[in-house]
């Protein structure tokens, strides 16, 4: 009998601290409309304004040189590279919701700095180097999809483009 008593007390105090885990967690999200358009427009701002040439703009002409064959070196790469580092960070701090979304516009970023290290590893005769990726094949078409959908969920928030 205290052998129940006692399986039961430890039972108790698990659905207990699950419970509570659970309601400290839905404290830290939003619990409104108005709030979670405020984290949305935040993300909105970053991607569409933020320092020098927005993020938007720049995904936009990234996805036109790498359809178009122009990144054909270290050189061409290295914007692609740098926007696909900036893109990830800003999924990091964007409203849930819209994560997946970003995570389709970076994505033939992704595919392209992946294709650049994967070339980068290949065993090269010494003196040489490893030639690299033809990055024209990379689908982007996805990509400028998710982006026109994360513009509507922006102008659903509140969002305007200045």
């Amino acid at each position: 009998m205290r052998r129940r008593a006692a399986l039961s007390a430890v039972l108790l105090l698990t659905v207990a601290a699950a419970c509570s885990t659970n309601d400290e967690e839905s404290l830290e999200r939003p619990t409104n409309a108005e709030e979670r358009d405020s984290e949305q427009l935040a993300t909105c701002e970053a991607f569409y304004e933020g320092t020098g040439t927005p993020l938007a703009e720049r995904a936009e002409a990234a996805r036109s040189a790498l359809g178009s064959g122009e990144v054909v070196d270290t050189e061409t790469y290295t914007e692609i590279n740098a926007l696909e580092q900036r893109l990830r960070e800003l999924s990091e701090d964007a409203h849930v919701e819209m994560v997946p979304v970003i995570a389709q516009v970076v994505a033939p970023f992704t595919a392209a700095v992946t294709a650049v290290n994967e070339a980068g590893e290949q065993e090269v005769p010494e003196g040489e180097e490893a030639p690299f990726p033809d990055l024209s094949t990379i689908d982007v078409t996805e990509s400028a999809e998710a982006q026109g959908l994360l513009e509507e969920m922006c102008a659903d928030a509140g969002y305007e483009a200045g």
